[in-house]
């Protein structure tokens, strides 16, 4: 199922019985795993190309072969991208399999990275949270406080990766 609604950043695909999409083979990964495993796909292209691509994935999503799938509305200009970001979630351990889905799906360029990798770059002193901040000129005080925010919802986030009745997952943090 395709979620676009206009108050959010991102353009989801998710599956329609979603629970909870940190998981391999139906299980739920441990915070551990999470950071070991974890990761995504990430594709560059058009905004228009890119919806093309989320509803030829979108069965992919329903039947849980991609985990879950977000892209951006608009190019990346903030960092230096003039073109949507589209990134396409799964473990390590089914990355092959996934990439050979995209690569039917018109997908040339391969582009890994783990979600540790992306915390890394937004948490402070990374390239992209330093990126945002000058781009929105968030300086001083204000920008030491956004640093430390991102560091906290990290850790949050990270505590509840594979507690029960817990799910970590919300539409702005995947």
């Amino acid at each position: 199922m395709i979620v676009n609604k206009f108050f959010f950043y991102w353009i989801y695909v998710i599956p329609r019985n979603w629970k909870f999409p940190i998981a391999y083979k139906g299980k739920v990964l441990s915070p551990e795993e999470y950071q070991e495993y974890w990761g995504k796909w990430v594709i560059l292209d058009k905004r228009e190309a890119l919806d093309a691509l989320a509803k030829s994935l979108d069965s992919y999503v329903e039947d849980r072969t991609i985990q879950g799938i977000k892209y951006s509305r608009s190019p990346e200009e903030i960092f230096g991208i003039n073109e949507c970001v589209m990134c396409v979630f799964c473990d390590d351990r089914e990355k092959e399999d996934v990439w050979k889905i995209l690569k039917q799906g018109g997908v040339k360029i391969k582009a890994w990275v783990y979600d540790r990798e992306v915390f890394d770059m937004w948490s402070p002193g990374g390239a992209l949270i330093e990126k945002w901040l000058t781009a929105h000129d968030i300086t001083g005080k204000d920008a030491d406080d956004i640093r430390k925010n991102t560091k906290q919802n990290f850790e949050k986030w990270l505590s509840t990766i594979g507690k029960d009745g817990q799910n970590p997952w919300s539409f702005e943090m995947m």
